[in-house]
């Protein structure tokens, strides 16, 4: 049980390493630049606003009715039940509190993803 927790705590050490070590590169921060620029473009532009149009369509407002009539259903109540009875396992709870550890660690510019 313990064994899963540092392994995971070690790779995403790793992890935030290596994004560390990437952002302060030359190449991440060329990266970041033309992030920036994308971010900036006409095309992003044109695609959110395509992406709000679809949210807002008839289709999508159909789609959220039949999802929700799905898990209001019998078959929608097991599945929802049977995930809720995996997430309540030790090693699985474990591993979700390292991982919410860990990704606040990293929010809050935290380098170590040591918290105990």
């Amino acid at each position: 049980m313990f064994d899963i927790e540092a392994r995971i705590r070690r790779f995403f050490n790793r992890l935030l390493s290596r994004a560390n070590e990437f952002k302060d590169s030359d190449q991440g921060k060329k990266a970041a630049g033309k992030i920036s620029d994308l971010r900036s473009s006409d095309q992003v532009k044109r695609a959110a606003s395509a992406l709000n149009d679809l949210k807002s369509s008839e289709t999508a407002h159909r789609a959220a009715s039949k999802l929700s009539d799905l898990r209001a259903s019998d078959t929608g109540k097991r599945a929802e039940e049977a995930l809720k009875d995996l997430r309540q396992r030790e090693p699985v709870k474990k591993a979700e509190e390292t991982a919410k550890k860990f990704v606040h660690d990293l929010r809050s510019g935290g380098t170590d993803g040591e918290s105990s």
